[in-house]
């Protein structure tokens, strides 16, 4: 009894005291509940905010991707019509039917039907509008098949290296222009100002992009005399009676490549976007006239997009991405060689590879007739533009070159380092 006596005494003497620190107390709490509260909830909203706007990026970026493949499609006979008409292998091989053999057998042994499939029957076509038959037709035999073996071949590099070329170029500018636009709409959407040279501008843009010109009318001109002198270089030793596997074809096609990689970089690469003033000046004529006055306005937003490429471009990521893709093709092609000339041999590389260790089945050996009919409806497959999607048996009948570089993963890489690079 005597210690509830003293609580009571206690509490009677301090009770004031108690329910003010009572008061205090329940005040502090709920302030700082209500603190804590309001900071749980302000980061849910920061957190969700975040993730709205890297969503938000994530799909704009896939968007820009997909609207550059788009792009390319659409562009591709723009690219490939030339390059066929400039590099007439139907034509010559045309020439060789017209020319009278000794023989039937000797005729069947140096010409081969199938360098004229339907597979390229209308690039046979457009290459009869831009050549001559009968200065072929008076030329000897030997010269047409070494005629006809550099300009299959140059044909389908320099398809091969324009695409690629394009497919980049289109990239980095589409990419360069998206992340302008985004900034763009955050900035605003945040209540701040857009500053002028940031604004939209469509004629800009679109006069920016037209700056393809440059490979679709002169870079490709320059590419394919490059690297028909490197395989007149390369393939000087092989003629119409040579037997080659695929793999030594492949090593030849490396070859060309890797030469035109150590000798001619900087002129392909130049080829591809017109990072010189006077090839500017030169596509600007072609495009949009108007437009040279704006290279020489430091604060034009069409000179800032143009030296932010031309930035990308002399990088050396550049150019290794470029030959990235270009080996990427020549893999492309080699396969698409072993499916067609030697299918039971080899289905995948991986099974080439098992194949190369056990040592059980040599290589096959090919006619050079056989290889240009192959490389030849290849050049009928970079082509097409209608993006079929087949079976992997049927790989042949897809534009498999487009679709296996728009899925390298260092292109999206190389897009991705653009779009997010918001200095």
């Amino acid at each position: 009894m005597a210690v509830f006596s003293s609580l009571s005494t206690f509490f009677k003497r301090n009770r004031r005291k108690l329910l003010i620190a009572t008061g205090l107390s329940l005040t502090a709490y709920y302030l700082v509940h209500q603190f804590v509260i309001k900071k749980f909830r302000d980061f849910q909203k920061s957190l969700k905010q975040e993730l709205f706007v890297k969503e938000q990026i994530r799909r704009r970026f896939i968007q820009t991707q997909n609207d550059c493949y788009l792009t390319l499609l659409a562009l591709l006979p723009v690219l490939s019509q030339p390059i066929v008409a400039h590099l007439p292998s139907e034509t010559i091989t045309q020439a060789l039917k017209l020319k009278k053999a000794p023989s039937a057998n000797a005729q069947s042994e140096l010409v081969s039907d199938s360098l004229l499939t339907t597979d390229n029957l209308s690039l046979h076509q457009s290459a009869n509008e831009s050549s001559d038959l009968s200065t072929y037709v008076n030329m000897s035999k030997t010269d047409l098949w070494k005629l006809l073996k550099i300009k299959t071949i140059a044909r389908w590099l320099t398809l091969i290296y324009s695409l690629s070329g394009l497919m980049l170029i289109t990239r980095l500018q589409l990419n360069i222009l998206a992340r302008r636009s985004y900034l763009e709409s955050a900035i605003a959407m945040a209540g701040g100002t857009v500053d002028e040279d940031m604004s939209s501008d469509y004629y800009m843009e679109q006069s920016y992009l037209s700056l393809s010109w440059w490979l679709l009318n002169k870079g490709w001109r320059t590419m394919a005399d490059v690297l028909e002198a490197a395989v007149i270089k390369h393939f000087d030793v092989v003629n119409a009676r040579t037997e080659l596997t695929i793999d030594q074809f492949d090593e030849l096609i490396a070859s060309v490549i890797k030469d035109v990689n150590f000798n001619h970089q900087r002129s392909i690469i130049e080829s591809i976007f017109p990072t010189s003033y006077d090839s500017l000046v030169e596509t600007l004529i072609n495009t949009n006239p108007d437009l040279i006055r704006e290279l020489d306005q430091p604060e034009s937003v069409f000179l800032k997009l143009v030296n932010e490429t031309n930035f990308f471009v002399d990088d050396g990521m550049f150019s290794q991405i470029f030959y990235r893709m270009v080996n990427h093709s020549r893999s492309t092609l080699a396969n698409n060689l072993w499916v067609a000339l030697d299918p039971d041999f080899l289905l995948t590389m991986e099974q080439h590879a098992k194949v190369a260790e056990i040592g059980d089945l040599p290589s096959k050996k090919f006619k050079l007739a056989s290889f240009l009919a192959q490389v030849s409806v290849q050049s009928g497959i970079i082509c097409d533009n209608n993006n079929l999607h087949e079976e992997y048996n049927e790989e042949l009948s897809g534009n498999i070159y487009i679709n296996s570089l728009n899925e390298l993963e260092e292109l999206d890489e190389f897009s991705a380092g653009i779009y997010s690079n918001f200095e």
